[in-house]
């Protein structure tokens, strides 16, 4: 799940053009693959080239110029490319919650309370007060909201604490969806 634009396009001539040369590492089976980077940001990428097809969920990136990697993960594959969302690591001080968050990987979806904005997501990281949500157009989700999780019988009530394009922080209130179907 990443950016439509990423996802959506083949990658152009000039991109090609621009494109950054890369070392991605499969942090699973510790194979790696020398390749090329488009649209690099602090978000993520595109990798573009040949033998990406070995390249599993938990990737590591390193530039040419670079001492360390960069990780990651692949959020999709397509023939000719695979896209990758950069994790970012939070230090304890960086760290302002009551209780810690666990990793996890559960696919939602979040709707307005109206039930009329519908946006696919998965859960990357979750407390019981909680979660971060990464998914495509992000920024469009209500303050007030219901997400759907994978798995569950009814929709738990949140609220928006922070959004980007790519990411938001949710607050999660379990009791305030249970007259909810």
């Amino acid at each position: 799940m990443f950016t439509e634009q990423l996802t959506a396009r083949r990658t152009s001539a000039e991109e090609l053009e621009n494109a950054i040369p890369v070392l991605a590492l499969d942090l699973d089976s510790l194979k790696c693959v020398e390749t090329k980077a488009v649209n690099f940001s602090d978000w993520g990428c595109k990798l573009v080239g040949e033998g990406l097809g070995i390249l599993n969920k938990n990737i590591a990136l390193k530039l040419e110029e670079e001492d360390e990697f960069q990780r990651g993960k692949v959020t999709g594959h397509k023939a000719d490319y695979v896209t990758v969302l950069f994790q970012r690591e939070v230090t304890p001080s960086m760290e302002k919650r009551g209780e810690p968050r666990y990793p996890v990987t559960v696919a939602a979806r979040i709707r307005d309370l109206a039930r009329k904005i519908e946006i696919s997501c998965m859960i990357t990281d979750a407390s019981r007060s909680g979660c971060r949500v990464e998914g495509a157009d992000l920024s469009r989700i209500p303050d007030d909201l219901l997400v759907y999780v994978e798995g569950f019988e009814r929709p738990v009530r949140g609220q928006v604490a922070w959004k980007e394009d790519l990411t938001a922080g949710l607050r999660l209130n379990w009791e305030g969806a249970s007259a909810l179907k």
